[in-house]
């Protein structure tokens, strides 16, 4: 009996809602030797692409295709950004312990924001949410672009900002054209390494497992036909 192995490759599918999000955590207070007081890091649909601490003081790629962004005037731009965002923590986090009157421990001041993507309807919207020791501090309702208050603390900051025209012009642009321009700029080049990558473990694991239950049934026809000689 000739046995013929055919070999299966399948794509990969991605979800037709796409996520891009970045988040800032600042910490206060004494850590564990080696923790960074403020860090960054992006995410396309739930996989870290880069990532950036206040020790390195470096943005680094965490996917291969992302290194090709690395060359570009970006990339460095990122950096700087990252570099004053963490200036910009290390200035508000002893503000905000003021206001709940802790003067000691450690405390952590975060920002999630993004937006999302349907690659068939079009749609987007953008989420924007800072927290206060795992807490909802402050909201940004993206669509009516009025930030709310979650609790007692958050109210002066939240008053200020409202009232910030500047601010909301460049969360308009950013909302309204640089993040999904962004989301859709990295889907292309995940797109593209994983075209160059070729078939990758996952792959060939399904290979494997799809020649394996040929090979079973194949097997199992013959022993029928045997059985079935008299």
């Amino acid at each position: 009996m000739k046995l013929f192995i055919i070999f299966f490759y399948i794509p990969l599918v991605y979800s037709e809602l796409h996520k891009f999000f970045t988040t800032y955590t600042g910490i206060n207070g004494k850590t564990a030797a080696g923790t960074p007081e403020f860090s960054a890091v992006t995410t396309l649909d739930g996989h870290q692409i880069d990532y950036y601490d206040s020790n390195i003081k470096q943005l680094i790629p965490r996917q291969d295709w992302m290194e090709e962004f690395t060359y570009k005037d970006m990339w460095e731009k990122d950096i700087e950004i990252r570099k004053h965002v963490q200036q910009i923590y290390k200035n508000n986090i002893p503000v905000i312990m003021k206001r709940f009157h802790h003067s000691h421990g450690v405390h952590v001041y975060q920002r999630m924001y993004g937006c999302e993507w349907d690659d068939e309807t079009e749609e987007s919207q953008g989420f924007d949410l800072y927290t206060y020791d795992g807490q909802d501090f402050i909201s940004l309702d993206v669509r009516e672009r009025r930030y709310t208050a979650h609790v007692p603390q958050a109210i002066p900051t939240v008053e200020k900002w409202n009232n910030d025209k500047e601010r909301f012009t460049l969360l308009k642009r950013y909302y309204d054209h640089e993040c999904v321009y962004w989301l859709k700029y990295f889907l292309k080049l995940r797109k593209a390494g994983f075209k160059r990558r070729g078939p990758t473990k996952e792959y060939i694991l399904v290979c494997v497992v799809v020649v394996l239950v040929i090979f079973i049934l194949l097997r199992m026809k013959s022993k029928r036909k045997k059985l079935c000689r008299f």
